[in-house]
C-alpha cells in the first residue's frame, strides 16, 4: 500500500510509569509517534496488526491529514485481507484514469471487481463517478467512505435506500460504523477519522446480522489481553509476534498480514481473531472498565491500595498478568510479586476486577526522575531504564536525541512505550511548607497555596531550602517536583499558561494544564501569560510578543528557519488584544505570512513550541445571533405612603448569544456590541471570577442577502459559495437559522446535524448569507 504523505500533528503521551496517582484506562504510546490521541493511537495499531495501514515511515502516521479515494480503497481490500490477491489485477484496465503508472492500479481493479450484496442484489465494492473514470487522486469524502464499507459489510439501496449519501449516512449511523466521527457527508475525512471508521466497522453487524469481525476468523472464546507486543517467536526464526493471555506456554502469534509492533495494544483486554494458520488476523478490544494505578504498597492477599488511598478488593480467581511471562498466574499465586510502586491495569465486569496486567520492570517511584546536570548520555539514564538503550527521547511530545537535552531538564521513563519524556518546565514561587517533612517531602506548598507531588529524586536538592525560601521548582512532564533550584540564571521560572476567570492554568510539556489557582493580576484573562509566584500567591505576566522568524510553513511545519514542535499549541490573537487557543486543524491554507505572526517561542532544544497568529482564521470567535433580554421591575412603594416610592423600579438588559451547533451563552452586559438584538456576530468569550460568560472581543458579520441555493458548490470536499463574482468558503462548523423574527430566543429555529446545510437550502429560495471580516468564511446561512 501507499505510504502517507504529510508531516503528522503531535504525539501526546504521559509518563505513566511515573504517575502517583489513580489514572484513566492506560494506553501505551502507539507504534507512530505523531499520533496524540490514545484512541486513535489504538486504532492505529489494530490496523497495522491487520495490514491495513503501514504509516508514512518514520513511525509517522498523520492523523491529521486527509486521503485519496485509492488510499482509501487500498486500505478496503487490506481490511478485507484480500492484499495477496492485488497483484493478480495489475495488468487491468477498468478505468481511464487508473493507468499502469499508477501505484493503486492493482488495489483499484481488484476493489472494483469484488461483487458485494446479497442474491437479489450485487454491487461492486467501488465504482466511478460515471464517465469510466475513478479520481483515484481525490480525496475521499464521509459519504463516500462510509458507503464504500457498508458495500464492505454487504449493504446495498435495498437497505440504504435511493438517496445517496443521506440513505448510507443514515444506515451507517444506525449500525455504529460512524460513531465518534463528526464528519458531514460531503467533508473530507482524516486519517485519523478513516482509522475510527475502520476499527468501528470490526463491530458492527453486516447485512446478514453477523458481527464483521467474528467472520474473518476463529474467534478465541475467552477474552484475551495482550501481554508483549514486537517479541520473537520462541524458535526465535522470526520476530514481531505477539504474546497473550490466550498462548499456550512458550507460543506467541505472529500476524497474518500486518506488523507486530503494536504497543498502544499492550495491556488491553479483548476479542482474538486467528486464522486457519493460528496467526492473528485481528485484536478488538473489548468495552470492560479499566483502570491504571501506582501502587502505594505491597499487594496484599485480598487488596490493593492506589497512590491517594483509594483500595481495591481481588478475588481469589482474579488473574494476574505480567508483559514477561507467558502464562497468567491466580492472584493468590502471584500477588506477592506486586511491591510499592509499581503500576497495574485492573479490568473489571459488573463491578468486580476479573484480570490484573503489569507490565514487567515498572518504575518504582523511589527512582522515577533523573535532573541532568551536564552533558546527557545513555548511561545517564541507566536507573530508569534498566540499561536499555534503544530508547526514543521526547521533548513537548516531540522526538529529539540525547545530545539535545540540555542542563536542569528533568527526565522520566515510560517503559510502556519505551520512552525517555524530557521536560524543561521550571517555576519559580515562594517554598512555604512541606510534608511530611523538609528532608524528605512527598507533597510541598508553594505560592497561593498549590500543592505539588514530590519525587525522590529530588530530597537531595530539596535539603537546601526551607519554607520561607524563594525557589526554582524542576518539574516533570505531568507536573511533579523532581528537584528544587535557586531562581536565577539559567534556572528562572520559565513557565507559560492561560489565564480564564482569574485562574492561571499552567501549561505542561506532556499535553495537559495544571490548575495554578488565583493570579495577583486581575486583568489578563483569555491571555498567554509567564507565570511565577510571590509570597502574595501567582504573579501572571503578559507574555511578551517576538516576531520576525519569518513565514509559517503549516504542513512542513517550519517558522522561518524554525523547525516547529508536534506538540505546538497555537492562539489567535483577536481585536482588542484578547486571544484564544485553535487547532492546527484550523488552518486551511498552506502559510501564513510573517507578518501575520505575533509572536512565537522557543523551548531550551530550540523548537517553536507555541505561536500566536494575528487576526489569520476567525475561528476563534463562536458565531451565532445576539439577543436581548429586557426586564422591569415595579418601584416599591411606601406601606404607609402609597405615593412615597422606597425602591424605585428598574430596566435590565441582559444578552444570549444564540446557536445551532453549540450551547446558548448568556452575558450579563453585551460589552463592545453596539448593535441590535438580532445581529449576527463572532464573539470570543471568557469568565469572570464568579464564573459568569464575559465578552472578550467581539465582530459583526458582514451580511449579503440573495443567495440562491444552486449558488452553493462542493471543491475537494470544501463547500464554497459565489455571490456577486466572488467566492467563500464555507466554514465547516457554519450556523444555519430558519428564520422565525418572532422569537429569536427560539434554539429550535436553528438547524443542527451533519445534513443542516442541505436542509436549510430547502427551506427558501433565497437565502442569506454572514461573512466573517477575518478569515472571509461563510459562517451563518439564514433562511430569508
Amino acid at each position: 500500500m501507499r505510504t502517507f504523505k504529510r508531516l503528522a500533528a503531535a504525539l501526546l503521551t504521559a509518563a505513566l510509569a511515573a504517575s502517583l496517582m489513580a489514572l484513566p484506562a492506560a494506553a501505551a504510546p502507539g507504534s507512530f509517534h505523531d499520533i496524540s490521541d490514545a484512541g486513535t493511537a489504538v486504532n492505529a495499531d489494530i490496523l497495522r496488526l491487520m495490514g491495513v495501514v503501514s504509516g508514512t515511515g518514520g513511525d509517522r502516521f498523520d492523523p491529521s491529514g486527509t486521503l485519496s479515494r485509492a488510499q482509501f480503497c487500498t486500505m478496503v481490500v487490506n481490511f478485507l485481507q484480500k492484499q495477496d490477491d492485488a497483484p493478480r489485477y495489475a495488468t487491468r484496465t477498468i478505468f481511464s484514469d487508473v493507468k499502469s503508472s499508477h501505484w493503486a492500479r492493482s488495489y483499484v481493479n481488484l476493489a472494483a471487481s469484488t461483487m458485494v450484496g446479497d442474491d437479489k442484489e450485487q454491487l461492486p465494492l467501488i465504482s466511478g463517478v460515471g464517465d469510466g473514470r475513478f479520481l483515484p487522486d481525490s480525496q475521499i469524502t464521509m459519504g463516500e467512505a462510509a458507503t464504500i464499507l457498508l458495500r464492505a459489510l454487504g449493504y446495498s439501496s435495498k437497505q440504504a435506500g435511493a438517496v445517496w449519501p443521506q440513505g448510507y449516512m443514515d444506515l451507517a449511523g444506525s449500525i455504529g460504523l460512524t460513531d465518534g466521527i463528526s464528519a458531514g457527508a460531503y467533508s473530507t475525512i482524516t486519517r485519523a477519522q478513516a482509522a475510527q471508521l475502520f476499527v468501528n466497522a470490526l463491530s458492527c453487524k453486516d447485512a446478514g446480522g453477523k458481527v464483521y469481525y467474528e467472520g474473518l476468523g476463529s474467534v478465541l472464546p475467552q477474552k484475551t489481553i495482550v501481554l508483549a507486543v514486537d517479541v520473537e517467536t520462541d524458535d526465535g526464526s522470526a520476530k514481531g509476534a505477539v504474546r497473550t493471555t490466550a498462548n499456550k506456554a512458550s507460543e506467541a502469534y505472529l500476524p497474518a498480514h500486518g506488523d507486530g509492533d503494536v504497543p498502544a495494544l499492550q495491556g488491553k483486554r479483548g476479542h482474538l481473531v486467528l486464522n486457519d494458520k493460528d496467526e492473528i488476523v485481528t485484536f478488538v478490544p473489548d468495552d470492560s472498565t479499566a483502570t491504571t494505578v501506582v501502587l502505594s504498597g505491597n499487594a496484599q492477599p485480598g487488596s490493593v491500595k492506589a497512590a491517594g488511598g483509594k483500595q481495591y478488593t481481588m478475588s481469589s480467581d482474579t488473574m494476574l498478568y505480567t508483559s514477561g511471562a507467558t502464562e497468567g498466574k491466580a492472584w493468590t499465586d502471584g500477588y506477592t510479586d506486586l511491591s510499592a510502586g509499581t503500576q497495574i491495569t485492573m479490568y473489571s465486569e459488573k463491578g468486580k476486577v476479573v484480570a490484573v496486567y503489569s507490565a514487567s520492570g515498572t518504575t518504582t517511584i523511589d527512582s522515577d526522575a533523573v535532573v541532568v546536570m551536564d552533558h546527557a548520555t545513555a548511561a545517564t539514564f541507566h536507573g530508569l531504564t534498566g540499561g536499555a538503550t534503544n530508547f526514543r527521547v521526547m521533548k513537548g511530545r516531540q522526538t529529539i536525541t540525547l545530545s539535545q537535552i540540555q542542563p536542569n531538564d528533568v527526565v522520566t521513563y515510560d517503559q510502556i512505550g519505551n520512552t525517555l519524556m524530557v521536560s524543561d518546565l521550571r517555576l519559580s514561587c515562594v517554598y512555604q511548607n512541606a510534608e511530611p517533612s523538609i528532608k524528605a517531602p512527598t507533597k510541598i506548598s508553594v505560592s497561593g497555596g498549590k500543592d505539588f507531588d514530590v519525587l525522590e529524586s529530588a530530597w537531595d536538592s530539596c535539603g537546601a531550602f526551607k519554607p520561607g525560601d524563594s525557589v526554582t521548582l524542576l518539574l516533570t512532564a505531568d507536573g511533579k517536583v523532581a528537584g528544587m533550584a535557586s531562581p536565577a540564571g539559567k534556572t528562572r521560572s520559565n513557565a507559560l499558561g492561560w489565564v480564564e476567570g482569574g485562574s492561571a492554568k499552567m501549561f505542561l510539556p506532556n499535553g495537559g494544564t495544571m490548575d495554578l489557582g488565583s493570579v495577583t493580576n486581575t486583568s489578563l484573562d483569555s491571555c498567554l501569560v509567564n507565570l511565577s509566584g510571590t509570597k502574595d500567591g501567582i504573579s501572571a505576566s503578559r507574555l511578551s510578543q517576538r516576531g520576525g522568524a519569518g513565514t509559517f510553513l503549516v504542513d512542513g511545519m517550519k517558522l522561518g528557519s524554525y523547525t516547529i514542535s508536534s506538540g505546538v499549541r497555537i492562539f489567535e490573537q483577536v481585536s482588542g488584544g484578547a486571544m484564544a487557543p485553535i487547532d492546527r486543524g484550523d488552518l486551511a491554507m498552506e502559510s501564513v505570512a510573517s507578518e501575520k505572526i505575533a509572536g512565537y517561542h522557543l523551548n531550551s532544544s530550540n523548537y517553536v513550541d507555541y505561536i500566536v497568529l494575528d487576526n489569520v482564521t476567525g475561528n476563534a470567535y463562536e458565531y451565532g445571533m445576539m439577543v436581548a433580554t429586557t426586564e422591569t421591575t415595579d418601584p416599591v412603594y411606601d406601606d404607609k405612603d402609597p405615593d412615597k416610592v422606597v425602591t424605585p423600579g428598574k430596566t435590565s438588559t441582559s444578552w444570549k448569544l444564540i446557536r445551532g451547533e453549540g450551547s446558548s451563552i448568556e452575558f450579563s452586559k453585551a460589552t463592545g456590541y453596539s448593535g441590535k438584538s438580532g445581529g449576527m456576530v463572532g464573539v470570543v468569550t471568557g469568565k469572570d471570577r464568579s464564573g459568569s460568560a464575559t465578552i472578550q472581543a467581539i465582530i459583526q458579520l458582514t451580511e449579503i442577502k440573495k443567495v440562491k441555493p444552486g449558488d452553493f458548490f462542493e471543491s475537494q470536499g470544501v463547500q464554497h459559495v459565489t455571490v456577486n463574482g466572488r467566492t467563500y468558503r464555507v466554514a465547516d462548523d457554519v450556523e444555519c437559522w430558519r428564520g422565525g423574527s418572532s422569537n429569536r430566543h427560539d434554539k429550535s429555529n436553528w438547524l443542527t446535524g451533519d445534513s443542516r446545510l442541505n436542509s436549510i437550502k430547502s427551506y427558501s429560495d433565497e437565502l442569506t448569507i454572514y461573512v466573517d471580516p477575518v478569515g472571509q468564511q461563510v459562517r451563518i446561512v439564514a433562511a430569508s
